[in-house]
């Protein structure tokens, strides 16, 4: 079972490498795509959390514990970006080549590789309860890691960086999402229920403020608020068709 929790870890952890590579071989992209490839982000993220996550924990625990873990998993992501560069993927990259611009782009790049971590121990988490929930899990992070990879990669490419360089720096950062999936392995492999459902409500609560931090206002900054809401509802229609494909 780990196995295969581990490989689905690995697979959304990609998604950071594949961002990268997506900058390094299309180079600058149209406002219109990025706001609504973070809106549907957004979407899928959103209806994860609260249809799966939120719901399966309740299964599980407590409302009272429910609603603790998933506090406790916003308050844990607000003060990781307080200590740690928290990149936005705005419009005020101008490509301008410096050093500052490499050294800002490297910090993201640690910034987001510690974030990987613990994305890892929600896909297992998921996949202890439920295998499809591990997979919905999975998919969602994969689709809120692509927009992270570009915006990784985005600064070290304007710094001058190679585009060796970004690329396997990219791919490394995600690896952190299996180191996360090991950790979360190791500690959840004989826990009991209330404990996994602690964690996934922790997992919703990680996975709604990265949301409504990160992905819904950073898409709005590129303009076509229209193209961010068409978006939304279309990663939380596809991920509506996923979770009946996976049920049935």
């Amino acid at each position: 079972m780990l196995s295969e929790a581990f490989l689905l870890s690995f697979v959304a952890g990609s998604a950071t490498g594949i961002g990268g590579l997506i900058v390094v071989l299309l180079g600058k992209m149209d406002d219109r795509f990025i706001a609504g490839s973070m809106g549907f982000a957004a979407g899928v993220m959103l209806l994860v959390s609260f249809l799966n996550l939120f719901v399966e924990a309740l299964d599980l625990t407590s409302y009272l514990n429910v609603s603790i873990a998933f506090t406790a998993g916003a308050v844990i992501m607000i003060l990781i970006d307080s200590f740690l560069p928290h990149f936005e993927l705005g419009k005020e990259e101008n490509g301008i080549i410096d050093s500052k611009l490499l050294k800002s782009g490297l910090l993201i790049l640690i910034g987001i590789t510690i974030h990987n971590i613990p994305e890892g121990v929600i896909v297992i988490a998921g996949y202890s309860h439920m295998p499809q929930l591990g997979i919905l899990i999975a998919v969602a992070v994969f689709f809120h890691n692509l927009p992270e990879g570009i915006a990784t990669a985005i600064p070290l490419i304007s710094a001058g960086s190679t585009k060796r360089f970004v690329v396997l720096s990219t791919f490394i950062s995600g690896l952190a999402e299996s180191i996360g999936a090991l950790l979360g392995g190791s500690l959840l492999i004989s826990a009991p229920d209330e404990t996994i459902g602690f964690t996934l409500a922790f997992a919703a609560g990680v996975m709604t403020y990265i949301t409504a931090d990160e992905l819904i206002p950073i898409a709005h900054e590129h303009g076509h608020k229209h193209a961010v809401s068409i978006g939304i509802l279309l990663g939380i229609v596809f991920m509506i068709i996923l979770n009946n494909l996976l049920r049935t």
